[in-house]
């Protein structure tokens, strides 16, 4: 709940009598300043609360009743008996989160008077989680909102979409803080104030030409009226693998080996004793674990400061994060260095003004080659290798020149910096009462720059030595101005905005190389003219557009809301970059009608349904996409002398706006005295006009333009609870979240395409988007007559125990044309997230689970296959359960190599696996410090707690990857589970 800072004047005090000291707190037993303290009875002697949560009041000798009130606690009454002198009185949260403040576009609403999709994260719900992003924690919290984590690797970024896929282009939702598009990597989490998404167009609409995938606001911290108050959090963590798939023990390798060769009919490689030296003697080697490091630090440090007068306030803050990376070598991970500023003041009562400034700097080491090499070799290495031999040495076994160890340690070094630095000038003025004017104007900038030396190593096939260097300036503006009107006469209540925006922005690139064959210097001057390389990039773009939003309110009963905008885009030629944008949405409070039964009331006391209709866009394709690009090529020859030849690209003037028509229908409910509340929703998001690529006869002599062809439609639902109680001394808070969405191709104008190599996905309509595509598996053959019986791979003849197929068509043959099926797809459904928080007296325990009921994921080539592409390794241990003439019943088909391999390495279901997953996301315990103690240290809070993040997967993944993994083969950083101890000081 948001406490509300106000001031109360003190009144005189009667002198006689005595002098009562107190202390207001929270639920988390945090200082809450501005809360008023009354005497119960007929005088009018009173107070507030300090920034400490302190308060002094004189009282007459007798005992009396404080009377204790703050906006979005409990009104609390506390018995002063005679002769005391002192008290401390800890707040309730008020029962109902429906008078909770939104932020919407472009102002603040009730969340009770709401018509739109909403959701406001509870930043409670997020406080002291050991993560390095802000996304990493909202995973789970909202219903609707779908994050997923397929690694931990430092800088890696989470991917984030709002109620599923809308398009077949970009689908990241438009990401807005403190009112302009920023990064939300580099928010730090500890300077927000409140985080709002936004789902539905009458929410949405007035974003117009991006908010088709949504909108998440996010409003940074201001400071407050009174002393300057200073806080400090401290965290230390460890971070493990989640998952790490198992790799057999040597002779349990040898074993298996010479298994899969005598199926091959091969010659046997490792005898009897070489087997029993194994067991004895090692090697007993793993070089997936070899290469990362058992745990690795990672640390974070906030520091803040606020406070004000009665004209202006202030909160400062600067945050360091480290996080080392899991793979050995020298220093790798992720600095991040964050300061923010944000200064408010009251030039009058009619005029203010805010200065809002803030700088990211994230510092990225990485070795110099790509981590999917990295992982690839340390997968498919046997353990019958060790990394290093008896006198320390990189080794490279037979059909490997290269070793991953090596390349950490030894392979150079990738450094990335960038830069974030954005700052807006907030200005409002107020015409007469209810009528503002608002301006703001903001600038942000970013400035990122790469220096790779990838090294040669020694005895390895690793012999280039380049060096790299490039560099990105991102440039935008953003300005607009408002003119907001507020009125209530009698049962009407009137809101308006109307506003005019622009945004632009440019974005300048350069890269150059070098390949130098006997230096190790990273040095890109001198006189080298072969084996380098240069390009360069630049776009720029702008959007001008206006804006109207209304809002009525008939005797709090019957809501309406009307937003319209219009968007000129660049992306567009001219007579096309126009486009409007409208919502309609509208709600009805039924429990305020003067029908509505008072024994209804007492179980029901607040019901809402709701309902909006909308279109939003999308422009989120690339630049001069409508201009034919010039071409040039080396040309011909004409005696000695070589032509240049120009030729224009393809290119489609008519591109127009892809466009989404949402609809959604919602209701909002209250029991037990609004204790317990509930939100439902339905949605069906309809976007057509989709920008795809349509083949064009060959006779057409160039490639296919990119047209407004195609048609995509998503439907979903959303559920959310959320109970408080209290059981004795304990405070009880229980949420939770359950939704769902699915995709559907409508038109692509009779086309479709397949995508991907290892893994296939298909778009076609009438399924999700990028469905997995491949054959459908049929258990194992078991008998030569089964085998001659059984449809056949075209070209391969398979034996008992290799995978048998479904002939689609039936003729016998398995074909890649004619016996492919649609098979599920790799986004998650059913979605949930459930969460538990209780508070007694200065301890505090919080859980919080999350999940995904339906998600396939297609792992391919050394993520599961044994001896994958005639390589010696890798095995697992679910390959132990392979098929056999006495283990009929196995989960994996006969192991054997090269050749032999081809039936059972087809593409089929039976490589896709189920990854739904039930995650103890966070579990935290805290201890804050009574009042008594904190008063000798002289400080106004004091906890200690220890959390651990990613503490607990359950999964029905059979291969031992994290059920979040990416489909394909499985080379990537690992998922980490990290171990936390952290302290939050307020001075």
């Amino acid at each position: 709940m948001a406490i509300c800072f106000h001031v109360v004047a003190a009144y005189a005090q009667q002198p006689e009598g005595r002098q009562v000291q107190g202390v207001v707190l929270d639920e988390r037993r945090q200082p809450v300043p501005g809360a008023s303290v009354t005497v119960k009875g007929g005088d009018a002697r009173g107070t507030s609360t300090d920034d400490g949560g302190r308060f002094s009041l004189s009282l007459s000798p007798g005992a009396q009743i404080l009377v204790i009130h703050s906006v979005g606690f409990e009104t609390q009454e506390v018995q002063v008996s005679a002769g005391q002198t002192s008290v401390t009185v800890q707040l309730q949260p008020a029962l109902s989160d429906l008078d909770e403040v939104v932020v919407v576009g472009y102002g603040t609403q009730r969340k009770v008077n709401l018509t739109g999709a909403v959701s406001s994260v509870d930043m409670k719900n997020l406080e002291s989680r050991p993560v390095v992003n802000v996304v990493e924690a909202l995973q789970g919290t909202t219903p609707g909102l779908t994050i997923q984590q397929s690694n931990s690797q430092p800088g890696s970024r989470p991917s984030i979409h709002i109620r599923g896929i809308n398009t077949l282009n970009n689908n990241d939702p438009m990401v807005i803080v403190d009112g302009i598009i920023a990064d939300i990597q580099n928010v730090n989490i500890n300077d927000i104030e409140s985080i709002s998404v936004l789902k539905d167009a009458a929410s949405a609409a007035i974003y117009g030409s991006r908010a088709s995938n949504g909108v998440i606001l996010i409003t940074t911290k201001r400071g407050s009226k009174g002393a300057a108050r200073v806080g400090y959090d401290y965290q230390y963590a460890v971070q493990t693998p989640t998952f790490m798939p198992q790799i057999v023990d040597s002779w349990v390798y040898a074993e298996l080996r010479n298994e899969a060769l005598f199926n091959s009919g091969r010659p046997l490689q490792f005898s009897a004793e070489q087997i029993s030296g194994f067991r004895t003697n090692g090697p007993n080697a793993n070089w997936m674990k070899e290469i990362y490091r058992p745990s690795s630090p990672q640390q974070m440090h906030n520091l803040s400061l606020s406070g004000g007068n009665e004209k202006t306030t202030y909160l400062v803050s600067g945050a360091f994060t480290d996080q080392e990376s899991m793979l050995q070598g020298p220093d790798y991970g992720l600095k991040r260095v964050n300061f923010r500023a944000n200064i408010e003041t009251e030039v009058s009562e009619r005029f203010k003004f805010s200065v809002l400034a803030a700088y990211a700097r994230n510092t990225l080491s990485d070795h110099a080659y790509w981590t999917e090499w990295i992982i690839e070799q340390a997968t498919r290495m046997p353990s019958i290798y060790p990394i290093r031999d008896a006198d320390g040495n990189y080794t490279y076994p037979s059909g490997s020149n290269s070793n991953s160890l090596a390349r950490l340690e030894q392979g150079g070094r990738r450094t990335s910096w960038n830069d974030d630095l954005s700052s807006i000038l907030n200005a409002e003025l107020k015409i007469i009462d209810g009528l503002k004017l608002r301006g703001m104007a903001g600038a942000q900038l970013y400035y990122n720059r790469l220096k790779e030396n990838r090294k040669a190593i020694p005895g390895s096939g690793d012999q280039e030595n380049r060096m790299t260097n490039s560099s990105q300036r991102i440039q935008n503006i953003t300005a607009n101005l408002l003119l907001s009107y507020d009125k209530t006469w009698g049962n009407h209540t009137f809101n308006g905005v109307g506003g005019y925006a622009y945004e632009g922005g440019a974005d300048n690139r350069f890269e150059t190389f070098r390949l130098v064959d006997e230096s190790t210097y990273d040095i890109m001057g001198g006189s080298q003219t072969s084996n380098t390389g240069n390009q360069e990039w630049q776009t720029e773009w702008s959007i001008y557009s206006a804006f109207f939003r209304a809002n009525y309110d008939f005797a709090d009963k019957y809501l309406l809301e009307f937003n319209l905008r219009n968007d000129i885009s660049s992306k567009f030629r001219s007579g096309n970059r126009s486009a409007w944008f409208p919502s309609l949405s509208a709600g009805w409070k039924v429990s305020e009608e003067g029908f509505y039964p008072e024994s209804f009331k007492a179980v029901l006391p607040f019901a809402k349904i709701r309902t909006s209709w909308g279109l939003v866009g999308n422009n989120r394709i690339a630049d001069y996409q409508y201009q034919a690009t010039v071409n040039v090529s080396q040309g011909y020859n004409f005696g000695e002398t070589i032509y240049p030849v120009a030729s224009f690209g393809v290119a489609n003037a008519d591109l127009r706006w892809e466009t989404t028509r949402m609809f959604n229908i919602g209701a909002d409910l209250g029991f037990l005295n609004n204790a317990l509340t509930f939100s439902g929703e339905y949605y069906v998001n309809d976007t057509y006009d989709i920008l795809i690529n349509i083949p064009v006869p060959g006779v057409f002599g160039g490639g296919a333009p990119i047209q407004n062809a195609g048609r995509v439609q998503n439907k979903g639902w959303e559920l959310s609870a959320r109970y408080q109680l209290q059981t004795g001394q304990v405070n009880h808070t229980i949420s939770g979240n359950f939704s769902d969405s699915r995709n559907k191709v409508i038109d692509l104008k009779g086309t479709y395409w397949i995508n991907g190599s290892d893994v296939n996905t298909i778009v076609q309509e009438g399924y999700p988007i990028d469905s997995y595509y491949a054959f459908r598996w049929d258990g194992f053959f078991h008998t030569a007559e089964e085998v001659s019986q059984g449809p056949h791979l075209d070209g391969i003849t398979p034996k008992p125990g290799d995978i048998r197929y479904l002939d689609k068509n039936g003729d016998g043959l398995i074909k890649e044309d004619d016996d492919r099926f649609v098979l599920g797809n790799r986004f998650p459904r059913f979605l949930y997230g459930f969460n538990y928080a209780a508070q007694w007296k200065g301890l505090d325990f919080s859980m919080f689970w999350q999940g995904v009921g339906r998600r396939m994921v297609w792992l391919r080539g050394e993520s599961v296959e044994a001896f994958h592409n005639n390589n010696e390794g890798p095995v697992f241990d679910f390959h132990i359960n392979r098929w056999t003439p006495n283990n009929p019943n196995a989960t994996y088909p006969r192991l054997t190599v090269g050749a032999e391999s081809a039936n059972n390495a087809a593409k089929s279901n039976f490589w896709i696996e189920d990854a739904a997953y039930l995650r103890l996301k966070n579990i935290q315990l805290g201890y804050t410090l009574p009042v008594r103690l904190t008063e000798k240290l002289s400080v106004n809070r004091f906890r200690i707690y220890a959390s651990v993040h990613n503490a607990l997967t359950l999964s029905n993944m059979r291969v031992g990857w994290d059920p979040e993994t990416a489909d394909g083969s499985g080379r990537i950083y690992p998922v980490n589970r990290t171990y936390s101890v952290g302290l939050n000081v307020n001075f």
